[in-house]
């Protein structure tokens, strides 16, 4: 059971923001894949390992490597079985003012708490403070109060059953010393401010904000082999200009609102699309990250994309699209022998 030295529960939670601390240098950071070995043996979700960064060495419990197979972060959380992992830093030789926990994905309903302890042994036996964070994704900004030299940083993250595996993801840890204030950048845009691809590839190589999902706009220059079967998503290509010179590719791309595609012919070649989502590399290719979602495609935001006026069929039931069968008198966009059209 934890002894609490001057134990202080944070009454202000850490806070997410849509903002990436650059700038300033970090006096400690912990990046995947470590400069170790143990993390190239870890494909699963039940171990303890070693991060080593330079000479500074963390303790890892519970978080998949899948042993840096194109993973540049880690992942926490188990199918069908509760658990709880963490991360605790090396004993930091300076006191710690702000530390930044990058959280690129979470299933936030299948989470209990996120939290960090700062304790003054290996063990975080002695904890002096805890902070609370809100279960969201981005960058976690801790403010530890009490922090001394030679503390140790503890993350927790306490996952529920998931229906999947890696409920949570973290890619990078940074932690200020005390004085330190780093310069903040954002990344966030709007869909009408879209990035060019460009733009987008500049921001990856820069590696900042990228926990932030942001909107890209494009033409699709190599359309999905195919439509994956178990989440309906496509996997394509586009440009600044429809050629594959120079391409950025939408990996597992959901359609509008998040909804299923229904066939591989959703999106073709020479489609103009706007696209919300995170951006990454993965190995040597530019992504926008799975589950990003379709936002415009040639300049309409409803899915509805071959609206036809037709005289056909005068005595067919009519519905309009949330499935009411309607009158004659009707007016605007209907269903009418399982095409949509214009009823004026």
């Amino acid at each position: 059971m934890n002894k609490f030295l001057r134990y202080s529960l944070s009454l202000v939670l850490a806070f997410v923001t849509s903002v990436t601390f650059a700038g300033t240098t970090p006096y400690k950071v912990l990046t995947f894949p470590d400069e170790g070995t143990e993390g190239q043996e870890i494909n699963g979700y039940d171990q303890t390992w070693k991060a080593t960064i330079g000479k500074d060495v963390w303790t890892i419990e519970n978080f998949n490597t899948y042993q840096w197979n194109g993973w540049k972060y880690i992942k926490c959380g188990r199918k069908k079985v509760a658990s709880v992992a963490s991360i605790t830093s090396p004993a930091i030789d300076q006191p710690i003012s702000n530390i930044v926990l990058t959280i690129d994905n979470i299933t936030k309903d299948k989470i209990n708490s996120i939290k960090l302890q700062v304790a003054t042994d290996a063990d975080c036996n002695n904890v002096t403070e805890e902070i609370p964070a809100k279960i969201e994704d981005g960058d976690l900004i801790f403010k530890p109060t009490k922090s001394a030299a030679n503390n140790y940083y503890k993350f927790i993250f306490d996952c529920q059953a998931g229906r999947k595996n890696g409920l949570i993801q973290v890619s990078k840890i940074a932690y200020y010393k005390v004085g330190d204030a780093p310069v903040i950048v954002d990344i966030t845009n709007t869909a009408e401010t879209a990035y060019t691809i460009a733009k987008a590839k500049e921001l990856i190589d820069a590696g900042e904000g990228l926990s932030e999902s942001v909107y890209v706009k494009g033409t699709v220059s190599q359309a999905s082999k195919e439509l994956n079967p178990t989440f309906g998503s496509l996997s394509y290509y586009i440009s600044d200009d429809g050629t594959t010179g120079n391409e950025l590719k939408v990996f597992g791309g959901l359609s509008f609102k998040g909804e299923e595609f229904t066939s591989v012919d959703d999106i073709k070649v020479g489609d103009v699309v706007v696209v919300y989502g995170k951006l990454k590399k993965y190995n040597t290719t530019y992504e926008l990250d799975k589950d990003n979602i379709l936002i415009s495609l040639n300049g309409t935001t409803t899915g509805i994309t071959n609206i036809t006026t037709d005289e056909a069929a005068k005595n067919a039931p009519v519905y309009n699209l949330a499935g009411q069968k309607v009158t004659k008198a009707y007016k605007g966009v209907v269903i009418k022998n399982g095409k949509k059209m214009i009823q004026k």
